[in-house]
């Protein structure tokens, strides 16, 4: 034992690691902690915990769907867990002929993205072995964490860790939103959990909160059960996700982090919404070569969806949707776009904004889009915006909706509205312990408030946790695109790197 502030330290705890949580994050984050401690030479002694539930890792809510309907929104080859190596997913699908006609460009079934990050975790599971790094198991749900003195306390079970350094990867936490229908027998609030979408009888009319990809997915889902009742999908003001066309490589001229640097004086004053929509409105211009009639791009769409959705797939099928290349390659970009932008520009975006970027920018495959297509041409499901209001009527055991002025009812209700970003609504007991103590605050946008270089937890009075890093789709406040795989990867990186960092600056102490 140690003393550290006159309290006993236990030895060798500032090398002990805890993942909590290991959906396509947390192996992320395992993965780089691995090889981190292997190159920096801090294997000696060291221990990583892992914490999680399930026998699959890797898959998470993202990717633990067993139905071959569910194709990953991404082609394989933007999906490397190599940043070194962008063709790995490719290669590791062609070595098990998993990939389709279209080669490179297909979209393949998440599960076997599931596959291909279980084997990534294999693969630095044996390396940690070889290296003598101890790596421990636990099947249990982390209910609390708290640092002192002797390190990060977890609570598992009922069983008490101490460690140096914890990552809190807790993936896609159910919506927040439509709690008060929980407890109904014919409400569905996560696909993805329980009986999910497998309980509903295949002659019920059945609403669908929400039109983003997870309505997608349960529409597509339902029609692969052989579902015959009447769907109806329910947004407040976007219609159904864009259609992606042919992958066409895109350079970035006005998106780039020399003019965020001129712009904001090298990153000395903040930019307000409408400096920020100019940037992104000369890269879309200038690269698809013409003027964009925003007011018609802007505009809620007056069209049946069977009208627009035919639209959109012939310009897939044609090969007119650069724009979708244009915003596909400011993705790396985009999470320090939203750093640089002031507070009332980001909430302005998140009020105003959010939903048409996600219709243009989180895009459907086109083989999604034909399929529902299909759908609505045979009259199979129907989109209903400006929902405002949802209610359950006990009598009649139906749920009952007003959208664009008319009413509806049906007798089955599906929340896929996505993850649920108001911690104090959360079903975590995680999160709930950590907001109580002030250990977590929530971020103004939803979400968890982190350190945007070191993921370090914000604590109630401002101050960052010197041992607890989160990672995952909570941060969308602080770095915004963290529903992209490819973030959140390198947001895992950046965390270990903060923690390797600690732990060389001890060492030469």
């Amino acid at each position: 034992m140690s003393a550290e502030n006159g309290v006993l330290r236990p030895p060798g705890a500032g090398r002990r690691f805890a993942v909590a949580g290991m959906g396509a994050t947390g192996v992320g984050v395992f993965v780089a902690l691995v090889r981190s401690l292997a190159a920096g030479g801090h294997t000696a002694g060291a221990e990583v915990h892992i914490f999680e539930t399930k026998e699959r890792l890797g898959a998470g809510v993202a990717y633990s769907t067993p139905h071959d309907c569910h194709l990953l929104n991404m082609r394989a080859a933007t999906m490397s867990v190599r940043a070194e190596d962008p063709d790995h997913f490719v290669h590791w699908l062609a070595e098990r002929n998993a990939l389709g006609p279209a080669g490179a460009g297909e979209y393949v079934p998440r599960r076997l993205f599931a596959e291909y990050l279980q084997e990534f975790f294999d693969e630095a599971l044996a390396e940690a072995r070889q290296r003598g790094i101890k790596v421990v198991t636990h099947k249990s749900v982390v209910s609390d964490c708290r640092e002192d003195a002797l390190g990060v306390h977890l609570i598992a079970g009922l069983d008490h860790f101490v460690f140096g350094h914890v990552f809190l990867c807790l993936g896609d936490l159910p919506s927040t939103e439509y709690l008060e229908f929980t407890k109904l027998p014919t409400y569905v609030h996560s696909m993805w959990q329980g009986a999910g979408l497998e309980a509903i009888d295949p002659d019920a009319t059945v609403g669908i909160l929400g039109t983003s990809l997870t309505a997608v997915d349960a529409l597509l889902q339902l029609r692969a059960a052989g579902h015959r009742g009447p769907v109806t999908c329910f947004s407040r003001r976007r219609s159904l996700p864009k259609v992606q066309g042919p992958r066409v490589r895109h350079t970035l001229r006005h998106v780039t982090e020399d003019n965020l640097r001129r712009l904001t004086g090298d990153f000395t004053r903040q930019l307000e919404f409408a400096e920020v929509a100019e940037l992104f409105r000369r890269e879309l211009e200038d690269g698809l070569g013409l003027a964009i009639d925003w007011k018609r791009v802007l505009a809620r769409p007056a069209d049946p969806v069977t009208h627009t959705l035919a639209k959109d797939v012939e310009l897939a099928e044609n090969g007119q949707t650069l724009w979708y290349s244009i915003l596909d390659a400011t993705s790396e970009i985009v999470p320090l776009v939203w750093r640089s932008m002031s507070p009332g520009a980001r909430a302005s975006f998140m009020t105003e904004h959010l939903s048409i970027w996600s219709m243009f920018r989180h895009c459907m495959p086109l083989d999604n889009a034909r399929r529902l297509l299909d759908m609505a041409t045979d009259g199979a499901f129907a989109v209903a915006s400006e929902l405002t209001s949802v209610t359950y009527d006990e009598e009649d055991a139906a749920f009952r909706m007003e959208a664009g002025g008319a009413a509806h009812r049906v007798e089955w209700l599906v929340n896929a509205t996505g993850t649920g970003f108001a911690l104090d609504c959360s079903d975590s007991s995680l999160i709930q312990n950590m907001l109580m103590r002030g250990d977590i605050t929530p971020h103004p946008l939803g979400g968890i408030d982190v350190d945007f270089d070191t993921l370090r937890v914000v604590r109630r009075d401002g101050s960052l946790s010197e041992r607890a890093h989160y990672i995952g789709p909570l941060t969308r406040g602080v770095h915004f695109y963290t529903n992209s795989f490819e973030t959140n990867l390198a947001n895992a990186h950046s965390a270990v790197a903060a923690v390797l960092t600690r732990l060389d600056s001890a060492a030469a102490a």
